[in-house]
C-alpha cells in the first residue's frame, strides 16, 4: 500500500535522452511548483521524434502503474507548430501529451473519460520557448494537476483526438505476417504478434533466419536464434546470449512470418 501522505505520481516519457539536461529541467519545474510530487522516469531513450515507439512503450507500461498515475509524454516532432497539447483522463490513468497519435494505443486499453486542450496561458512559463514545450507547458501543467487543479482549469474540452494504432498482423495464405514494433537494449526484436495470433504455429522467420518458438532463453543454445513471448505479451525474436539487432540490423517495420 502507498502511504496516504505520499505525493501524486508522475511518470515521464520522452525522447530527450540522458546526455542533456532536458529531462532534469522538466523535473525541476514540476518539483518547484509541486514539491510533493513523486516522479518516475518511464524512459527518455525513445528515438528522436518516434511517436510510434513512444506509443508502444506507454501502452506496455500502463498495467503496472498504480491507478491515477499522470503520464507526461513528450515525444513531439510538431513542437512549436499549431498542434494541440491535450490532457486525457482515462478509466485508470491520466495523460498529458501532444495530440499527435501518441496516446492512441494507450486509450485502447484505458478508455478516455475526459479530454481537455491545454490553453490556459497562466500555466505556461514565460518567455515561452518554441522548442522546449516539455519545460514551458507540459511541466507546469503536470505540477498543477498533481497539486489538485481540476482538469477544467486547463482549457476547453477537446474534440476528436488523433488516434494512431499499432499495426495489426495480417493473414497471407497459411501464414500470419507481423512486424517488428521495437528493438530493446538487449537487441531483442519485439513484434506485434501475440500467442493468439500464432495459434499452433511454432516457428517464425524473419531476416532470412528461422526462429523456433521457445518458452525461455535456456531452451536454446548460446548463439542460437529463438522466439518467445516476452514481458510485454508480444512475441520477441532473440539470439541466446547475443544481440539480434546488432547482428542482423533488425529494425522497426521488419516483416515477421509465422508458418
Amino acid at each position: 500500500m502507498i502511504p496516504h501522505e505520499a505525493g501524486p505520481l508522475i511518470a515521464l516519457l520522452s525522447d530527450f535522452g540522458g546526455r542533456d539536461a532536458y529531462a532534469g529541467i522538466m523535473k525541476g519545474v514540476i518539483l518547484g511548483r509541486c514539491p510533493r510530487a513523486r516522479i518516475v522516469d518511464l524512459g527518455h531513450e525513445i528515438p528522436p521524434g518516434d511517436v510510434r515507439a513512444a506509443a508502444f512503450q506507454l501502452r506496455s507500461a500502463l498495467p503496472y502503474f498504480p491507478e491515477g498515475t499522470l503520464f507526461v509524454c513528450v515525444v513531439d516532432p510538431g513542437v512549436g507548430s499549431d498542434r494541440e497539447i491535450v490532457f486525457v483522463r482515462g478509466r485508470r490513468h491520466r495523460y498529458l501529451a501532444p495530440d499527435n497519435g501518441l496516446l492512441g494505443p494507450a486509450l485502447e486499453i484505458d478508455a478516455p473519460r475526459e479530454a481537455r486542450l491545454l490553453r490556459d496561458p497562466s500555466l505556461r512559463l514565460k518567455p515561452l520557448s518554441r522548442t522546449f514545450h516539455g519545460r514551458d507547458i507540459f511541466a507546469p501543467a503536470a505540477a498543477a494537476l498533481a497539486g489538485g487543479a481540476p482538469p477544467a482549469s486547463l482549457g476547453p474540452r477537446a474534440g476528436k483526438l488523433v488516434r494512431m494504432r499499432l499495426p495489426r498482423p495480417r493473414r497471407r495464405g497459411n501464414s500470419v505476417v507481423g512486424e517488428v514494433l521495437a528493438v530493446d537494449r538487449f537487441g531483442n526484436a519485439i513484434t506485434n504478434l501475440t500467442p493468439r495470433d500464432l495459434g499452433r504455429r511454432r516457428r517464425l522467420r524473419a531476416m532470412e533466419r528461422g526462429f523456433p518458438l521457445r518458452t525461455h532463453y535456456a531452451q536454446a543454445r548460446p548463439g542460437q536464434a529463438l522466439a518467445l513471448v516476452g514481458s510485454t505479451g508480444f512475441v520477441e525474436l532473440s539470439i541466446r546470449d547475443g544481440d539480434l539487432g546488432a547482428l542482423t540490423g533488425a529494425g522497426i517495420g521488419e516483416a515477421v512470418y509465422a508458418d
